[in-house]
């Protein structure tokens, strides 16, 4: 039944109710009601469809089709929640794990590299030492021959 065959009265019956009706096909619930649909293919369409129309037997169906498919969504949803949560504790537990144990290795290795380093710097400054303690004996052997020399050269 179209617009201009319906009676006027029920045209601008369905004319008010879609145009009062705006918001979303699919609000936040599933699917859209019986009347939505006749007010959105009168909107769309301008045609009033009846009760008994067996296009909307479809809505029906396609309704309870919606309704499963969350139901299912909502499974998988929670079931991947589940399956994330557990391979992220398995991931941060290894990483933690992973973490600690170069922690460790780089901790033990920083003080043995201090250590050889700190123990060539003293083996080099025992060499210096000892160097030094060589060339003053010499300077001071130098000094000693330079004065006899001075004083024998001068006693002659």
């Amino acid at each position: 039944m179209s617009l201009e065959t319906a009676s006027p009265e029920s045209q601008e019956q369905f004319l008010e109710q879609s145009v009062q009706e705006k918001e979303p096909l699919l609000p936040d619930g599933i699917g859209i009601s019986l009347e939505q649909a006749k007010a959105l293919i009168a909107r769309h369409n301008n045609i009033v469809v009846a009760d008994d129309e067996p296009a909307l037997i479809e809505l029906t169906i396609l309704n309870a089709f919606l309704a499963d498919v969350e139901k299912l969504q909502a499974r998988h949803s929670e079931g991947l929640s589940r399956l994330m949560t557990d391979k992220t504790d398995v991931y941060v537990s290894g990483v933690q794990k992973t973490v600690a144990q170069l922690t460790d290795s780089l901790s033990s290795a920083s003080l043995e590299g201090i250590r050889k380093v700190l123990d060539a710097h003293a083996a080099g400054l025992r060499a210096f030492k000892s160097s030094m303690a060589w060339l003053a004996a010499v300077v001071a052997v130098s000094a000693l021959l330079n004065v006899a020399v001075f004083v024998l050269g001068g006693l002659r």
